[in-house]
């Protein structure tokens, strides 16, 4: 005898309404922000699901490869914005969004902010190094547009530990 599920909140189609155009919107964030499409899709998928999920489940649900559902999940679990749950005697894990906004942002300042601040000071400390080799017109220029970067990092440099204080996961 097969088993009945709990009656769901929406009927079908608004459910599914509901799902796709969450998953487009988180999506939309994550290209907004540099990640692959399928990572926001996959939070998009799990924020709305009542109940955690499998990789199989999210795989079929959104019609991608199990590399990128793997790759997605690792990298979601990565920046606390994803849990990952395995019921006891259960073979496989299930997954659960994390609803707090603070450890998304958290993990995005910790893994990509912060990383890139500190790359664009060493981009731009080899930059500077160069200005000598350059032809005294294009010295004064290259002088002047990097002074600018440069006032322009030291300000985002003296930012980042309020930013990383103020969201840091508690």
């Amino acid at each position: 005898m097969a088993t009945r599920r709990s009656p769901a909140i929406f009927p079908a189609s608004e459910q599914q309404m509901l799902e796709q155009e969450l998953v487009a919107i988180f999506s939309d964030m994550a290209e907004l922000f540099g990640n692959p499409r399928s990572h926001g899709a996959i939070y998009g998928l799990l924020f709305i699901a009542e109940t955690p999920l499998t990789m199989e489940e999210i795989v079929r649900r959104l019609g991608i490869s199990k590399g990128s559902a793997s790759q997605g999940l690792g990298y979601l679990e990565e920046f606390n914005a994803v849990d990952r749950l395995r019921a006891e005697g259960a073979r496989s894990h299930h997954y659960a969004a994390r609803l707090e906004l603070k450890p998304l942002i958290s993990g995005f300042v910790r893994e990509r902010l912060l990383p890139k601040v500190t790359e664009t000071g060493d981009r731009l400390q080899r930059l500077s190094a160069l200005l000598p080799s350059l032809s005294p017109d294009l010295r004064k220029t290259a002088r002047h547009r990097l002074d600018r970067l440069n006032q322009w990092h030291r300000k985002a440099s003296l930012m980042m530990p309020l930013v990383k204080k103020l969201f840091d996961a508690d």
